[in-house]
């Protein structure tokens, strides 16, 4: 047996053009023509089909408000058997509730027919994907107000009712004699076509935001790059006064990043002014309950997307939240996707032993910082720094105890430093600091302090450890290369007087920049 929807499409096709929509514009369409009944409190025939899956309190004191109004209401469903069916409507006076055992088959999408004297519609649905892991389901769907197209559904109609119930046949026709058109009331067909064609419009906003944001997520790898133009996009399609992102530290489970989207600054700076927005408090306290949807991953909560707003008497509408499910849902992925992109970039550039960078990352960085010195006119300073006696901690101790005492230099080596400036392996027990716009003397300074710290404290299991540090300066080391060069030069110097000590090579021009040095550090000046 055919559908209404392939019923229609089939006798009248020159007269449709079926429009494609998800579950919640068909349902928030049925209830268009459900409140031109109530609304209007019209005493008419209204022929619906649908499964009973939706949140029982609210959809059935609706049908029960229609119920009342309708001269006579059949309501045609899936039985008990059907697995997504919620509720029942109780016994109503003039409905009649028509439970087909394969209604899902024979019915794919929603359906509703109005028929009185003053008016006469309908809208028929036919359901075109459907997959389980979409949150949304997608449909064809066709309405009109034309009696004669009606009544080829109420034809077709009658013919399912008397399958059912032969006794009802008359019941029917009696109830069509008296609700049979003799004109159309175009205010009350204007007012389901403006609201469908705003609904419809607000449909193709959310659907087209979606589809930005999947595209600019599915195809980012860096955290900023994903959560700002998601909770920007979504902030302005619901038309919220604040929306964020708020992700959740994988292993703490505490907050960690947040990505805030505002409407009074984008307003600004979109408009390049705004004046500021006074809300009373009678009017803070009928706004509505903020938004507070997770984003799940498969071992548990990543964050949660949050939603707020100060319009009075705004509802969050189904297909709004429809919309941030399937956002959280893209953002679930694309959160992961950075975080393991974050994990493997992190591998790529960093020692496994120390956490310092690694040998490529720290060349990489070094030609960054030399031509940004010759952009700015400022001075790159690097510190080599080789560990004393490795080898005889390790032949003494074992390599588990040389291995803690590199990890002691390392973290030194952080604390040290400033947090702009690099630290990196640069190969067995040698290791270097780039200084950012730091001159010789300030270097040395740098230098000194760190090897007092590499040695006033002890290393559990072995004692104290010590340092030989070499330190150059560009542009008097003209290359990163040759920087790299004195550096290592002037270590071996520290090397071979006596070690624990720091040293530093430097063109005569370059004397003015080198201040008193301690009684460990010296300045041996090139010719």
């Amino acid at each position: 047996m055919y559908s209404l929807f392939n019923v229609l499409t089939s006798q009248h096709d020159d007269e449709f053009a079926p429009v494609k929509c998800n579950h919640l514009t068909v349902s928030r369409l049925v209830g268009y023509f459900e409140d031109v009944v109530t609304e209007n409190k019209l005493s008419a025939l209204v022929i619906e089909g649908r499964c009973l899956d939706s949140e029982p309190t609210r959809l059935s004191e609706r049908t029960a408000k229609l119920a009342s109004w309708s001269k006579r209401l059949y309501l045609f469903t899936c039985d008990s058997s059907c697995p997504t069916r919620k509720w029942s409507p109780g016994p109503l006076n003039n409905l009649t509730l028509l439970e087909e055992s394969e209604h899902h088959n024979l019915e794919s999408g929603p359906f509703v027919l109005v028929m009185e004297p003053h008016f006469a519609g309908l809208l028929a649905s036919s359901l075109v994907t459907s997959d389980e892991e979409t949150p949304s389901k997608t449909y064809e769907m066709i309405w009109t107000f034309d009696p004669n197209v009606v009544f080829t559904a109420v034809e077709y109609l009658l013919a399912r009712i008397a399958v059912q119930r032969p006794e009802e046949r008359r019941r029917v026709e009696m109830v069509l004699n008296s609700c049979t058109p003799r004109g159309t009331s175009l205010q009350m067909a204007l007012t389901f076509t403006t609201k469908l064609t705003m609904l419809m419009q607000r449909q193709s906003e959310i659907e087209m935001a979606t589809s930005r944001i999947s595209a600019v997520v599915s195809t980012a790898l860096e955290m900023e790059q994903i959560l700002r133009p998601a909770v920007t996009e979504v902030g302005r399609v619901l038309k919220a006064r604040h929306a964020a992102i708020v992700l959740l530290d994988e292993v703490s489970g505490r907050p960690e990043t947040m990505e805030v989207y505002d409407r009074g600054a984008d307003e600004l700076s979109n408009q390049g002014s705004s004046p500021a927005e006074q809300v009373s408090n009678d009017v803070a306290a009928h706004t509505p309950e903020p938004l507070q949807v997770p984003i799940a991953g498969p071992e548990g909560p990543i964050g949660d997307l949050l939603i707020e707003d100060d319009t009075p008497g705004r509802i969050w509408e189904p297909e709004e939240v429809l919309m941030l499910n399937t956002v959280t849902a893209q953002l679930s992925i694309a959160i992961r996707h950075a975080r393991l992109f974050k994990r493997m970039e992190t591998l790529a550039m960093t020692d496994a032993l120390t956490g310092l960078y690694n040998l490529r990352y720290f060349q990489e960085r070094l030609e960054r910082e030399t031509k940004l010195a010759d952009r700015n006119n400022q001075p790159v300073s690097l510190i080599l720094l080789d560990l004393d006696g490795l080898k005889q901690i390790n032949d003494t101790y074992g390599h588990r105890s040389g291995d803690a005492a590199l990890r002691h230099v390392a973290l030194t080596m952080l604390a040290t430093v400033r947090e702009v400036d690099i630290c990196a392996r640069y190969g067995g027990e040698e290791f270097v600091v780039i200084l950012t716009q730091c001159a010789a003397d300030d270097a040395i300074q740098v230098a000194e302090r760190l090897r007092e710290a590499i040695a006033s404290t002890p290393v559990p299991n072995i004692g104290q450890v010590t340092a030989s540090l070499g330190v150059a300066t560009y542009p008097w080391a003209k290359t990163k290369e040759a920087l790299v060069e004195k550096a290592d030069q002037a270590m071996y110097l520290a090397k071979a007087a006596g070690r624990n000590r720091v040293r530093t090579q430097m063109h005569r021009s370059f004397a003015h920049f080198q201040t008193t040095a301690t009684s460990e550090t010296e300045t041996q000046v090139a010719d």
